[in-house]
């Protein structure tokens, strides 16, 4: 490494013309780079300047080397502008990791964004598992629930709060309950390994602060957040969706929220990056515009 660092100094002093102009440009005494210089001729023992009082000359092979040592620069500052690139403007692929129920509040904003920058594309992972981040080379993951202890950066983005639901087909075959032990005997649908995929559900009364839990029968058990809430809407028993995922669905009258005083849990939504990817600016605008996305969606 100190080779090539020795290289850019030479380059310098020949762009420059003399040892102390190179000096003031990389804040370096004069006789520093004069002795970088000397070090690079006795590695290869070959003379690449003549040097006089009034001024230097290249060699005819330090002519030669010069040319090198010119490319070894233009490199490196080629290296650099794509990274100072990458911190302004959104380039080159961005690899996202997104939940099944989150995705679909995402795909609009973050179409609209890609197609203002030509020189960035888009690969999406939608998956409801967690994926290896460094393995499937992901810059930026969302995750909703508790974030474990890792090397990851994660920062807190938005929160959603869980309701329960039911189609009106099941609410006209059964009396809508009044209270969560109404829910006891009820055939449940859960999100297979999800935060609220065990029988026991915590249940908590925004108005009193009051909570409850209760044990619960699971009918099925699904590793899809759409397939979960396709059946609650088709009648085959209550679920819990966040306040955002069933909007539209009560909206269009496919989906009734039964003890509309009670929450089953408030999970937060993370944005994970690895280390490494956390400053380029198709991370950071990719960041602030799904929380766009999402608190739009929550509200």
């Amino acid at each position: 490494m100190d080779h090539y660092k020795r290289m850019a100094i030479f380059a310098k002093v020949v762009e420059l013309g003399s040892m102390s102009a190179a000096g003031r440009l990389l804040n370096m005494s004069p006789s520093a780079v004069s002795q970088q210089i000397r070090f690079l001729e006795q590695h290869s023992g070959i003379t690449l300047l003549h040097r006089s009082t009034r001024k230097l000359s290249l060699t005819e092979l330090g002519e030669r080397y010069y040319r090198y040592c010119q490319d070894l620069c233009a490199a490196a500052e080629q290296a650099q502008s794509l990274l100072e690139s990458e911190i302004e403007l959104p380039v080159g692929e961005l690899r996202l990791a997104v939940p099944v129920g989150v995705a679909r509040y995402l795909s609009d904003g973050l179409g609209a964004w890609a197609k203002q920058f030509p020189d960035l594309s888009l690969s999406l992972n939608v998956d409801d598992e967690h994926i290896d981040l460094i393995e499937q080379r992901i810059d930026l993951a969302i995750r909703v629930g508790e974030m474990p202890d890792s090397s990851f950066i994660a920062s807190k983005i938005s929160e959603m709060q869980m309701g329960l639901y039911v189609s009106p087909e099941w609410l006209k075959a059964n009396a809508e309950p009044e209270s969560p032990e109404d829910l006891q005997q009820s055939e449940w649908l859960n999100l297979l390994n999800g935060h609220l995929g065990t029988g026991l559900k915590h249940f908590w009364n925004m108005n009193t602060l009051e909570s409850r839990k209760i044990e619960t029968r699971s009918k099925f058990s699904i590793n899809n957040i759409l397939i979960l809430q396709q059946m609650c809407e088709q009648g085959y028993g209550v679920c819990a969706l966040s306040t955002f995922e069933a909007h539209d669905a009560v909206r269009k009258q496919k989906l009734v929220r039964i003890l509309p005083d009670w929450h089953v849990g408030q999970l937060n939504i993370w944005a994970v990056t690895p280390q490494r990817n956390s400053k380029s600016a198709k991370v950071r605008q990719a960041i602030q515009l799904i929380q766009n996305c999402l608190n739009a969606a929550v509200n």
